[in-house]
């Protein structure tokens, strides 16, 4: 019995190493696709607020309720991208100001 118990814990510990080696390439795979859509983002942003340079009133609020979609699907992508409870990772999801 002793045999056996000690090739469950062998193969469960190798599950467990491969299941690790796995979960860090998915978390930096997750930090380049965020990195890239921060990246878009300030993109966007420099384009919005270089026309609301120019623009009207409305053309500001327009500004405003863009910037806000964007603000939410930035925190709905942080959300989802977060590493799930139990992660060796200590970063935490960016805090709204």
């Amino acid at each position: 019995m002793s045999e056996f118990q000690t090739k469950l814990h062998e193969a469960f510990q190798q599950a467990q190493t491969r299941a690790a080696a796995r979960a860090r390439e998915l978390e930096q795979e997750a930090r380049k696709v965020l990195e890239t859509l921060g990246d878009r983002a300030q993109a966007e942003l420099k384009v919005l607020l270089a026309s609301a340079a120019r623009g009207s009133r409305e053309q500001l609020t327009a500004l405003g309720i863009e910037l806000e979609k964007l603000g939410k699907k930035l925190q709905e992508i942080a959300v989802r991208s977060t590493p799930k409870a139990g992660s060796t990772d200590s970063a935490s999801p960016p805090q709204p100001n």
